[in-house]
């Protein structure tokens, strides 16, 4: 080591050296660069600093929804000073600890053959919880066959008969405001006969509004596509 260089050692505490999910309360300031045109999916690669550690990651975007214990997934990074909650897969970190992300462009750097990064956004750490949950709202639709007042045959939103029956104490809305449920399986195709609450017209829509959870992805090896890996640095 050269004399006038500065040498800094860190110690980890317990834990820090193992991987788990963490949240991170996030915000795109003033101070992140204006310059990007195409928005920033969930589960893009972006790269974050931790502190002293730097890594990729793949993070899905949510609502930090204080009354809930579940979130709602955003596919897109909010925008215009809006916080939200990223949840991606890093070395364990305490609290307090800043977090910049950045992603890089894909434009080279004339000096260094790695390319120029992009702050879209500054932050904070929640903790590192796998137990949090962010759901995704996923709507099936099927379309009535035969109607008869409150009755109708609905088709097209279930192909077997057993997913008629695992869904049957869910409840159903159609796009005119009426709401039912599943009476039985008809056929062996997914036809199904449903009760509503009022009359149902044949050009109505029948909805089954379901969430599914969502999970952080880890980031493409830079020797192997196919394989994920988590470099910290």
């Amino acid at each position: 080591v050269s004399p006038d260089a500065t040498l800094v050692a860190v110690g980890l505490l317990p834990h820090e050296n193992k991987v788990s999910v963490l949240h991170m309360g996030l915000c795109q300031t003033v101070r992140c660069d204006k310059s990007i045109d195409a928005p920033v999916k969930s589960k893009d690669v972006l790269t974050f600093r931790c502190g002293w550690r730097t890594w990729k990651g793949r993070p899905v975007f949510s609502q930090n929804n204080l009354n809930s214990d579940k979130h709602k997934f955003e596919r897109f990074l909010p925008q215009e000073s809006a916080f939200f909650a990223a949840s991606v897969f890093g070395p364990v970190t305490y609290t307090p600890c800043p977090v910049l992300v950045f992603r890089e462009d894909g434009t080279p750097v004339e000096t260094n053959e790695s390319h120029s990064r992009d702050l879209v956004s500054i932050g904070s750490i929640f903790g590192a919880d796998a137990d949090r949950i962010t759901v995704k709202r996923i709507i099936l639709t099927g379309y009535p066959t035969r109607v008869h007042k409150r009755h109708a045959t609905v088709k097209y939103m279930f192909y077997n008969p057993d997913d008629v029956r695992w869904f049957k104490p869910a409840g159903l809305s159609t796009k005119h405001g009426l709401h039912g449920h599943i009476v039985q399986s008809v056929g062996e195709h997914g036809t199904m006969k449903c009760l509503f609450n009022a009359p149902i017209k044949q050009h109505d829509t029948v909805m089954l509004p379901l969430y599914k959870r969502i999970f952080p992805k880890y980031p493409p090896s830079s020797s192997d596509d196919n394989k994920t890996e988590l470099v910290v640095l």
